[in-house]
């Protein structure tokens, strides 16, 4: 069986494996070099050995293997060396790292990097540092590196900015609950500056052209939005249109979170996920396989570029439309094996991305659609072929699959991050969203529509919002009705890390049985199901004794 087994995919779980082995131990990368080049004289020695063992007819050496898989030991050290490869030298007197912690002020140069945060009383800005300004001496200390300052709330800031900030250079702090410093660390930032004081410098603005002409275009689209549409649906839509999700109120931001909808609202690796698959399966069906595919990446790209086209939302994009695509054409193994291999990409870019909760949500969230998706609606299918003819339920199969059971798929297969990080399971979020999901195209059209118009004649995209506003009111307001039930989510506190890892080896199992042992596999399927269970009524238990 090729699901797990398949060249590719041995190599790329060796390699990311390779990655946590070395965030758990630090060794220097000459040591891991020094391992690297034992394992690869290693191994061919050992596929020598065989091949002597082959020509003499002698029997196979413990189990037969081909020589690929002496090699994987190699690629599992070589993540591990990438890893450490990629870790900031914090010895680079160059390095903006060299410089934190101390005890007085500093004045740091450099360009606004990424789109500013604006929050309610205070403003985050990531900046690509250029140089120190040291009033004792004529000359700057040119230095290298990202670091993040919270300045102020009320200024405006833009991509691509200089400007000069004043304030003390520190490590992000950490503590027992939440690591800042690791969360920072994501995006390339080592460095923190709070309670700083910024000022704009004459210098022509600078960024990347493309990015200057995207984030000026959000800014634009933004301010379109709340002209467009009352509060606060305009927020809905600037949530989900452009991924701004920090003008909602805070008690409707936890209504979405209880009942399990924040991927509506929020460019996740999740939402993006559940986009790809309706404009693949969308697409696909009007226009054929190899059409649509081309129609749903180039909607996935539009949407991309639409909200920002950052890091995060670039990775899920990826992620979803290649996983999936993968999917289409081949077999659930392809998909499978082309997830796999669009996560080594992405951490050849980024070390780090294994630890990103936006990456592991796109991750399981692609996975989950590819292996469970298509068994979904299967059942489905013969559920209703009970009551009704086979033709007419495969029809309905169709939107029903794309509404609820791709939306399901996903829920099941991130469950055990969301209890890991979120710290809580919404039950209701499996009936609320079978009755929200369904209007979302519309709101993505009809707002998109009017939010397009707008920016070219404003007054036609308020006539036009007209036909939107009703969708993103009716989504408030489930929201607000499905928050209202009782017991609807379960709070569960600390998830432990290994019992995280214990459930996805039970769902694991389960998947493996079901494509492996067909007919056979029943018993294996419900014990692995049990064990799923078993593992998730435990945590929930577990908590209600503490109350």
């Amino acid at each position: 069986m090729q699901l797990f087994f398949s060249p590719l995919t041995l190599v790329s779980l060796s390699f990311l494996c390779g990655l946590v082995l070395a965030r758990a131990i630090s060794l220097e990368t000459t040591q891991w070099m020094q391992i690297g080049a034992i394992t690869l004289i290693l191994a061919f020695l050992l596929i020598i050995f065989q091949r002597l063992r082959e020509k003499t007819k002698s029997p196979a050496f413990l189990f037969r293997l081909s020589p690929f898989h002496f090699l994987l030991p190699f690629f599992f050290i070589f993540g591990a060396y990438y890893f450490q490869f990629n870790q900031p030298d914090a010895e680079d007197p160059k390095n903006i790292i060299w410089f934190t912690d101390g005890q007085d002020e500093m004045l740091i140069a450099g360009v606004i990097s990424d789109s500013p945060d604006y929050r309610d009383n205070y403003t985050n800005l990531q900046i690509d540092t250029q140089y120190i300004d040291r009033p004792d001496k004529r000359n700057h200390l040119y230095v290298h590196g990202k670091i993040l300052v919270r300045v102020d709330a009320g200024e405006i800031y833009h991509y691509g900015d200089h400007v000069r900030v004043r304030g003390i250079l520190e490590t992000p702090p950490e503590n027992e609950e939440f690591s800042y410093r690791n969360y920072l660390a994501l995006s390339g930032i080592h460095a923190y500056m709070r309670n700083a004081e910024a000022t704009f410098l004459p210098e022509e603005r600078g960024g990347h052209p493309i990015r200057v002409a995207i984030f000026d275009l959000k800014d634009r689209a933004l301010a379109n939005t709340y002209e467009l549409f009352p509060d606060p649906e305009a927020s809905l839509l600037a949530g989900i249109l452009l991924g701004v999700e920090s003008g909602l109120p805070k008690d409707l931001q936890e209504a979405f979170k209880d009942t399990g909808t924040t991927h509506i609202i929020a460019i996740s690796g999740f939402n993006i996920t559940i986009i790809a698959a309706l404009l693949i399966s969308l697409f696909g069906r009007l226009l054929g396989k190899n059409l649509g595919a081309i129609a749903a990446l180039i909607g996935i790209a539009i949407y991309t570029v639409l909200v920002g086209a950052d890091a995060a939302v670039v990775r899920a994009a990826i992620m979803g439309g290649v996983g999936l695509l993968g999917a289409q054409f081949g077999r659930r193994q392809n998909g499978i094996t082309s997830l796999l291999a669009v996560a080594v990409i992405m951490a050849l870019f980024n070390h780090l991305i294994l630890w990103d909760v936006g990456f592991q949500l796109s991750f399981a969230a692609t996975a989950g659609l590819i292996l469970y998706a298509e068994p979904l609606t299967n059942w489905f299918v013969r559920q209703a072929s009970r009551i009704m003819p086979k033709e007419k339920a495969q029809k309905i199969a169709g939107p029903i699959g794309e509404y609820i059971l791709f939306t399901l798929a996903a829920q099941f297969a991130t469950m055990p991050i969301m209890m890991y990080h979120f710290g809580r399971i919404s039950l209701i979020s499996f009936i609320a969203n079978p009755f929200i999901l369904p209007v979302q195209p519309a709101v993505m059209i009809f707002g998109g529509i009017a939010l397009i118009a707008s920016l070219l004649i404003l007054p036609l995209g308020k006539f036009l919002a007209i036909f939107a506003l009703p969708f993103t009111t009716y989504t408030i307001r489930m929201v607000e009705f499905f928050d209202g039930m009782p017991h609807g989510v379960i709070v569960l506190g600390d998830t432990k890390l290994i019992l995280v890892v214990l459930i996805y080896l039970a769902m694991l199992a389960w998947t493996i049985a079901g494509f492996r042992f067909g007919k056979f596999s029943t018993p294996i399927k419900s014990t692995a199901a049990l064990a799923t269970l078993t593992l998730l009524t435990i945590q929930v238990w577990r908590v209600a004794f503490a109350l």
